[in-house]
């Protein structure tokens, strides 16, 4: 029904699928759902290998039927995939999944044993497209209605366009997974056994690995950027570093103990580095200009907080009481509370610049 896309094409689109597979092997961690994604992704990519290698070895009837089975047990993870999406416990995932295995490797074999459909029309025609169709398109159907609630559900939740993207990408792959199952009914009536589309990839087959593939790697992204420090608890990090250091400078003793918060990840650090921060905003009240005022822009309490910091690193005694109604990091929740202090340190440069205007000890 479409012509066969240009051989280096098809090759490309498999090996950046292969890699994509392999990579989340790698790096992603190994959720129940993650798992199942890489599990049919595996099987998708083997698959895709292992037909291109029988066809060019001239067996064009034996390709189609190994893509098949492999889609087939590809099927099988997409499937469980569907059922978390629709809310079944992640903690009988693996039992759940060895029952759709079993089934995946019958119904698999049973369409390779059958054979592909041959000669146009007739009983045996029929029975063994039906055989085909069933085998891999009603379990991969009822998974995209699954994904695809799941999806609209999660575009609907998402306010942020960015995040909505993953979301469409899958909600387009399982559109997909419908407009080829309607397309292998045309076939038959046309005459062409399902399943002639994927022996001869087209440049739309090509297309839509890519897509697979851009899909699943979403994750990848998502743990590259934490790893690089370019997601956003790294971008935070950098953020207030300046800010935490200049504070732990003046007050250590808010440093807390080694071993306590230390985690190596990025989460646990910015939990460290934002309790630390705002243990020393509390030591330094006391050293606040006492014209301060809780009304001030945060520009000016970054500029009034580094004479502060100054002042007590050089061992001035406090001005005084603290102001009644000091400026400090209101704790409502952590997520205003880290805002706030984001805000801060976005200033923090610039007050710290500011020192030099100011001769030492000065509190103007």
């Amino acid at each position: 029904m479409t012509a066969p896309a240009p051989m280096p094409v098809v090759i490309a689109a498999i090996a950046v699928l292969c890699a994509v597979t392999l990579a989340r092997w790698l790096l992603v961690d190994a959720t129940p759902a993650s798992r199942l994604v890489t599990r049919a992704a595996a099987w998708v990519s083997v698959g895709a290998v292992v037909q291109h290698c029988v066809l060019a070895a001239g067996h064009e009837a034996a390709a189609g039927q190994l893509f098949l089975f492999c889609s087939v047990l590809s099927v099988a993870d997409i499937y469980g995939v569907a059922k978390l999406f629709a809310g079944a416990d992640p903690a009988g995932a693996r039992d759940r999944q060895r029952v759709y295995d079993i089934m995946a490797v019958l119904g698999g074999l049973t369409a390779v044993l059958v054979g592909p459909a041959e000669g146009v029309g007739g009983v045996d025609f029929w029975v063994r497209s039906v055989i085909s169709w069933t085998v891999f398109n009603i379990p991969l159907l009822v998974a995209g209605v699954h994904i695809a609630r799941a999806c609209v559900r999660d575009i609907r939740a998402e306010a942020a366009l960015l995040k909505r993207v993953p979301y469409l990408g899958l909600l387009i792959l399982t559109t997909g997974w419908f407009i080829g199952a309607a397309l292998t009914v045309v076939q038959a009536f046309d005459g062409k056994p399902p399943g002639t589309l994927s022996v001869r990839w087209s440049g739309l087959s090509s297309l839509f690995c890519v897509l697979v593939a851009l899909v699943i790697a979403v994750p990848l992204v998502h743990v590259l950027a934490a790893r690089t420090g370019w997601d956003r608890t790294g971008r935070q990090l950098r953020r207030l570093a300046p800010l935490w250091r200049d504070l732990t400078t003046a007050v250590p003793e808010v440093v807390l103990p080694a071993g306590v918060g230390r985690g190596r990840d990025p989460e646990s650090r910015l939990y460290r580095m934002r309790v630390e921060i705002t243990d020393a905003l509390l030591q330094l009240r006391p050293h606040l200009s006492v014209d301060a005022v809780p009304e001030s822009s945060v520009e000016t309490y970054a500029a009034q907080l580094a004479l502060a910091a100054r002042a007590r690193a050089e061992g001035h005694a406090p001005v005084g009481a603290p102001p009644s109604h000091p400026r400090q990091m209101p704790a409502r929740d952590m997520t205003s509370e880290l805002g706030h202090l984001l805000d801060l340190a976005r200033h923090w440069p610039k007050a710290r610049a500011s020192l030099s205007n100011c001769a030492p000890g000065s509190r103007q």
